[in-house]
């Protein structure tokens, strides 16, 4: 099912720095469930996609689309305007809340692992370390709970 509020866009807004709440697997390193790992600041979409945006452009090029579970987000706009274009915004209930894919130019398809925005720093850290690991193939649930931010099942 697809999430659509809108067709208006929101802006992409200056954020601060991803620094390292933004961390992806080193290449050559097995794929697992996942390319790397997000620890955005909160659950506000326009924010935390523009920021995230940003970052990946530095190193992986322009971004065009983002897919996410709207669960784990307050309401966004369809799509973020860029100067050169814009970012669609995709929800889809059937991905896991604590996943997004992101897909551009040179981005075939990268899939992060969201530790929630509320989590206690060492539990974060620790599932960011765990999701990049080189050898990391845990599923969402298994690295957020192992990391101490979701009680057990």
């Amino acid at each position: 099912m697809t999430f659509a509020p809108d067709d208006a866009a929101g802006p992409v807004v200056g954020s601060p720095a991803l620094d390292r709440r933004l961390r992806l697997k080193p290449p050559g390193a097995v794929k697992g469930c996942f390319d790397g790992a997000w620890w955005p600041r909160s659950r506000e979409p326009v924010a935390e996609f523009s920021a995230l945006v940003t970052a990946l452009a530095v190193d992986s090029g322009p971004v065009d689309r983002i897919g996410f579970n709207p669960a784990m987000w307050d309401l966004p706009p369809g799509k973020l305007a860029l100067e050169s274009g814009f970012v669609e915004l995709a929800g889809f209930s059937g991905l896991d809340r604590y996943t997004i894919v992101v897909i551009g130019p040179r981005i075939r398809r990268l899939t992060l692992l969201v530790v929630p925005p509320d989590a206690a720093a060492p539990a974060a850290e620790r599932a960011l370390a765990a999701a990049t690991a080189p050898d990391a193939s845990g599923s969402a649930v298994l690295i957020l709970t192992a990391s101490g931010i979701l009680g057990p099942a």
